[in-house]
């Protein structure tokens, strides 16, 4: 994992669901986890970029919080279409 600067090619780089029965994460075929990353494949690399800021990087900016608020609303209505 690239905790300094985004990696489109890293894998800790991208959203994990943690199931929470197991506190592992969910496999990548399991339903929310295919929503989720089809979301993820229509991102734009400042939304990617803030996402790690936020995730690894623990940015508390007003403009990061602000594109991960908008992300993580894509993000429950495809997981809750699934």
């Amino acid at each position: 994992m690239s905790w300094t600067k985004f990696d489109d090619e890293c894998e800790g780089c991208r959203p994990a669901i943690i199931d929470g029965f197991t506190g592992k994460p969910m496999p990548m075929d399991s339903a929310p986890m295919v929503a989720i990353n089809v979301v993820w494949s229509e991102t734009t690399i400042e939304e990617r970029q803030a996402f790690h800021r936020v995730c690894c990087l623990n940015s508390r900016d007003p403009d990061d919080l602000a594109v991960i608020g908008r992300l993580q609303e894509r993000f429950k209505k495809a997981v809750m279409a699934a």
